[in-house]
């Protein structure tokens, strides 16, 4: 197992409940499992759309105060009459609230390069935050897939090289499409987050180790890229630690893929990584 592990991928939505949970809940059992799985730290990302079963990001914000095990990044809203207001996106930034812009590509009907988003992407580079970016599979029969192809991430890394962007899911089912993007382009990274829902079958994660491992040979250095995520809830995060250590990395590799990367990335305080434990 690698020095530490951070989670660049939870969400506090409530995705299987038929009625909402107070966000606090979640937050509890986040940190619960944070610490059965051995999670030093968590990237939480807020929806592209508030409702009763997805906090806003002011709400997430606040109740995330007193958790310095986690950070967070603010989904954008922009489509449809309720778009995020960028100057207050920009005012959480700037103080720190935030740490980086997440896009839904596809889910909110829009591809990734839209000329539209050069406002959003401008933010980023001014403040040094990372761009994710949802590609590949939706969890939504709405969502327009291809809007989503990890492709599209090649045209907004060349035009802006100043900015940093997050393929979240590898691009998943366009595996090799993803590694020419990130092979090609310094500033894309990606993780390995909600490639299933739940559980994986044995199959199926035969089957995506065997694709992650094409990718890492592919790409020759894949401790520089890829970070650890999971997706949860929408996913459990024991099977994601387990795929984790079946993707023969060298020592150096896991610990880059594992946290490193995504301490230099998200800016996260790496003396504080691990303090939970002895706590």
């Amino acid at each position: 197992m690698p020095q530490f592990l951070i989670d660049v991928h939870v969400h506090l939505n409530n995705y299987h409940d038929t009625t909402g949970r107070p966000t606090v809940e979640n937050v509890r059992e986040l940190t619960s499992k944070m610490d059965e799985i051995g999670i030093d730290h968590a990237v939480v990302i807020t929806s592209y759309k508030v409702d009763m079963n997805r906090p806003s990001a002011e709400e997430v914000i606040e109740t995330l105060a007193e958790h310095p095990r986690m950070t967070v990044v603010e989904g954008l809203r922009w489509r449809g009459e309720f778009r995020t207001d960028l100057f207050s996106l920009e005012e959480r930034i700037r103080d720190g609230l935030v740490k980086g812009i997440k896009l839904y590509p596809g889910y909110d009907h829009y591809a990734i390069n839209d000329p539209s988003l050069e406002t959003v992407f401008r933010i980023a580079a001014k403040y040094d935050v990372p761009v994710m970016i949802h590609t590949g599979d939706t969890y939504s029969k709405t969502a327009k897939v291809r809007m989503a192809h990890p492709l599209l991430v090649d045209d907004i890394a060349v035009d802006y090289p100043d900015v940093r962007f997050v393929m979240c899911h590898l691009g998943n089912p366009w595996f090799q499409d993803a590694a020419e993007v990130l092979y090609k382009n310094d500033n894309v990274y990606a993780d390995i987050s909600g490639l299933t829902l739940g559980e994986f079958t044995y199959d199926f994660e035969k089957y995506v180790a065997m694709r992650l491992k094409d990718m890492i040979t592919y790409m020759g250095d894949p401790g520089r890229q890829i970070m650890y995520g999971s997706d949860w809830p929408l996913v459990h995060m024991k099977p994601y630690v387990k795929l984790l250590g079946e993707l023969d990395f060298t020592e150096e590799q896991l610990e880059n893929v594992a946290w490193k990367t995504a301490v230099r990335l998200f800016k996260i305080d790496e003396a504080s990584l691990g303090t939970w434990r002895t706590a």
